[in-house]
């Protein structure tokens, strides 16, 4: 399919697949390289990013809204995020808490105490934490 669009003679040969909407006026084309133009874009041989301007037009509605919903989708999308890496922090934290007592307990522990712990535990167990933590 590349190659259809490459060897289409509206294609400017910069490699640029995507037709910006706001550019696709200024193009110095023909009239007959217009209508091929467009063919391929309504074929979607030419991918076409209409601006905020064409796509109000088509939908019917005005420019205001679209951006007015543009900010509203970013700004969800970015509270989203926060709030997942603000529960992946709790979850992280939750577990270093309940590591504690562990860590206390194995660093004040024997040699003899951390064996006897791993056989308690199983090795396979540990061996499942182990290859976690080290990837």
């Amino acid at each position: 399919m590349l190659d259809i669009v490459k060897s289409s003679p509206i294609c400017n040969g910069n490699g640029a697949g995507e037709i910006n909407g706001r550019g696709a006026r200024r193009r110095k084309l023909t009239p007959e390289q217009r209508v091929s133009l467009a063919a391929d874009i309504a074929l979607r041989l030419t991918p076409f990013a209409p601006s905020i301007g064409q796509t109000a037009a088509a939908t019917g509605v005005s420019p205001y809204s679209i951006r007015k919903e543009l900010k509203a989708r970013s700004a969800a999308k970015e509270l989203k995020a926060r709030s997942a890496a603000a529960e992946r922090e709790r979850q992280a934290e939750y577990s270093r808490q309940g590591a504690l007592p562990i860590v206390s307990t194995w660093d004040r522990a024997t040699v003899e105490g951390r064996t006897e712990a791993v056989r308690l535990i199983g090795p396979a167990t540990v061996w499942d934490v182990l290859a976690d933590v080290v990837g």
